[in-house]
């Protein structure tokens, strides 16, 4: 059994969860203040430190909250994470800069700054939720795996710069590497050990109390090393070393809601990072969907990816509307409650009361923080997220996937988040086209000759069909039809037609998602086609909102086009049209047509109605053989809609259909008929159940005027024992019947293999 397995199944009960709660609490400060250290990095930004650790603290602890009453998995904890505080670090630094340009006042930056990052959490959450609301969450999944790598490990680099300022107080460039300011051995040993023993000891010890320990070590550590330099605390935080004192946090009113400080706030400055904020928001519902499935697969717990959203949308949300900031479900810290115990809601609500406590009244003890332990935890998470998706995916993507990945982190670090983005979303567009022109919107081609309707013909009618349903074709289109896949359809028609000589097409669309007015384009192209050649077009199985489609752009309704129900009408109609032209009988137009059903002519006497049974089984039976069957037969005139017999009732005969069409229906649960097959002239219905003696299956009812030969199974048995040769020649017939019909599906099978 695997350790995690162990866990749940050793831990279990309100004081595991709790000692799990208390446990992650520790992790989640250190990360809610090293990302507020990487959002108010560098000189023109640190005097709002303090206000921007109370941001993240309180978004520790109410996303905690969130997070853990609504989330798919129990164990789940909740609070900002480094995709979006990395793009957060970018807004800010662009307000800041644009701002100071400009000869704004400490005040105004800071009330902008803190106004902003409570917008972009209501806002960001709102359209999170709004996704998983309406359902849309798998549509994030069509972004190609190159695409999102790329948009991932681009932030991996954000957040690993973020971390390098956080320790010098200067952005990652060439620049800053030739001239690094003076920093004292232990504050460079301190966050390069934190980084290097997060990154490797956790690959060789699964425990879950190996992160909380490097944590406390790297603390104590610095303070040895301070011990050992001779560096004293005030020293240190002149040096850069600690963060400046903070104040005890309170109950105050967040800036958003703040009269003074909102007339303070630079608009114009916030609207201009609308470009980040869109890239956040991509980046921030991939992380998430990301998040919820290596936490389903971690840990095989089932997940809706949309409850998901909609949870952490909402988390996101209520955080901004407190004061908060974007945050969401973490990979990192719900696995590590789950290794510690934590099975059940209570231990993320521990956690969110432990951050809430330690936002209230111990924030002053967070100045005692190593800035150097919180430089090295965002190396480790930037560090980390390059390895996997630079390292880890050259192993597992070809090489023009992989290249896709390196030029979107490329454009990361030459030109900025924006570039890269817009090339992903780029990239994504391409590979959508070239994938879906790559797949065929045919997913059957069938010929009449081969795919038969679910009326039952006779033997020498479906002889017929095998050898005249080539000039008939159904397709059955599939997925989302626009100019590119619907052209293809356009020229697999036309070579049907010049090259087979098909003169009946049906396109079916019961599997069409949907289709743009450049795709009915191509189908008017079509409709020339057929005009040109001579060919009927028919439509089945439209959608309604397919069908609107094609009115709106006036291509329904149209003289030149049939339209059926579905594609079991519209066989129906092409095998009656190649029978009457062949000579067959003559066939009335099917149920699912847009045209009426004539009614049949009224029925003739019994001398009529046997001269007709006689015709139609002359090429099966010898005279004899008919004069005795039909005098065991007796004659039944069905009114349309009069049932044939019931679904229960008894099997006691079986019918030769002379004239007319009966339907085999299924009552469906919802009160509902569906039409499973029907039976026409020649045919012969009932004899399965006569000879398995059980209980009908299914009400046959007449379609129009019917007459019909009933032959009992007193008759039959009869038959058999006065007229023993005229019994063999039946069951003859019978066998070949079922013979054909068994010919008939197998071949469809294999049609649509």
């Amino acid at each position: 059994m695997s350790s995690t397995g162990h866990v749940a199944g050793g831990r279990s009960g309100l004081l595991p969860n709790l000692v799990a709660g208390v446990l992650v609490s520790l992790v989640a400060l250190g990360y809610a203040i090293s990302y507020a250290a990487l959002i108010f990095s560098g000189p023109e930004l640190q005097p709002y430190l303090s206000a921007g650790i109370q941001v993240s603290l309180t978004t520790a602890w109410l996303v905690a909250l969130a997070v853990a009453l609504g989330s798919c998995f129990e164990f789940a904890i909740g609070g900002p994470d480094a995709n979006a505080t990395a793009i957060l670090a970018l807004i800010v630094a662009g307000m800041a800069g644009r701002m100071r340009s400009s000869g704004a006042t400490s005040d105004q930056v800071s009330a902008s700054v803190m106004v902003m990052l409570a917008v972009t959490a209501v806002l960001v959450g709102a359209i999170v939720y709004l996704i998983g609301a309406l359902r849309r969450g798998r549509l994030i999944r069509f972004l190609p795996y190159p695409v999102v790598g790329g948009f991932l490990a681009g932030t991996g680099y954000l957040i690993f710069g973020g971390g390098f300022k956080v320790l010098v107080g200067r952005p990652l460039a060439w620049e800053t590497l030739t001239s690094l300011p003076p920093i004292p051995p232990v504050g460079w040993g301190v966050a390069a050990l934190t980084a290097v023993c997060m990154l490797v000891v956790p690959r060789f010890c699964k425990h879950y109390l190996v992160m909380p320990a490097i944590l406390v070590a790297g603390v104590v550590l610095f303070y040895l090393g301070l011990q050992v330099s001779g560096i004293g605390t005030e020293a240190a935080r002149a040096q850069g070393l600690l963060l400046q004192p903070l104040e005890r946090g309170g109950m105050e009113l967040p800036a958003l809601y703040s009269p003074a400080r909102a007339g303070l706030v630079q608009w114009d400055a916030m609207l201009a990072e609308w470009q980040n904020f869109a890239a956040m928001v991509i980046v921030v519902v991939i992380t998430i969907l990301l998040n919820a499935t290596g936490l389903d697969l971690a840990t095989r717990h089932d997940v809706d990816f949309d409850r998901e959203l909609r949870v952490n949308g909402a988390a996101s949300a209520l955080s901004g509307l407190c004061g908060g900031m974007t945050g969401y479900i973490t990979v990192s810290r719900s696995l590590l409650n789950f290794m510690a115990g934590g099975r059940a809601r209570s231990s993320g609500l521990c956690t969110a009361a432990i951050s809430l406590i330690v936002a209230l009244l111990f924030t002053p003890l967070l100045s005692y923080v190593p800035r150097p332990v919180l430089a090295g935890m965002l190396l480790f998470l930037g560090f980390s997220m390059l390895l996997d998706w630079l390292w880890g995916a050259f192993f597992k993507l070809p090489f023009m996937e992989y290249a896709v990945l390196v030029t979107i982190v490329v454009l990361f670090v030459v030109h900025g988040l924006i570039s890269g983005v817009v090339f992903g979303l780029l990239v994504a567009s391409v590979f959508f086209v070239y994938s879906y022109s790559h797949t065929s919107c045919i997913k059957h081609c069938f010929a009449c000759s081969t795919h038969f309707s679910n009326k039952e013909r006779s033997l020498e009618q479906t002889a017929l069909l095998r050898e005249r349903g080539k000039m008939a074709r159904a397709l059955a289109l599939q997925g989302y039809l626009f100019f590119g896949t619907s052209s293809a359809v356009v020229d697999t028609c036309r070579e049907l037609v010049e090259r087979d000589n098909v003169k009946l097409l049906l396109l079916d669309f019961r599997l069409v998602q949907g289709l743009d007015a450049s795709a009915v384009l191509s189908f008017n192209k079509l409709v020339q086609v057929c005009e040109a050649h001579g060919v009927r077009l028919l439509l089945s199985g439209l959608r309604p909102e397919t069908r609107r489609e094609l009115e709106q752009t006036r291509f329904l309704p149209n003289a030149e086009v049939r339209v059926f129900t579905d594609m079991d009408h519209g066989l129906e109609w092409m095998e009656d049209e190649l029978l009457a032209a062949a000579g067959g009988a003559a066939v009335t137009p099917p149920a699912g047509s847009d045209r009426e059903e004539p009614s049949p002519p009224e029925s003739g006497t019994a001398v009529m109605a046997e001269q007709g049974l006689r015709r139609i089984l002359s090429a099966q039976f010898g005279d004899h053989a008919l004069d005795v069957l039909i005098s065991h037969c007796e004659w039944l005139k069905l009114e349309a809609g009069t049932p044939l017999f019931r679904r229960g009732d008894p099997s006691d005969a079986l019918y030769f259909i002379e004239h007319g069409e009966v339907s085999v229906q299924l009552q469906l649960d919802d009160g509902q008929t569906t039409r499973l097959r029907s039976f026409g002239p020649g045919t012969v219905v009932g004899e399965m159940g006569l000879h398995s003696k059980q209980p009908r299956s299914a009400d046959v009812v007449a379609v129009g005027m019917c007459r019909v030969c009933r032959l009992s199974a007193d008759k039959l048995a009869r038959m058999v024992r006065e007229h023993p040769e005229v019994a063999i020649e039946f069951y003859a017939f019978v066998i070949r019947l079922l013979s054909a019909r068994l010919a008939a599906a197998n071949e469809e099978i294999r049609a649509l293999l």
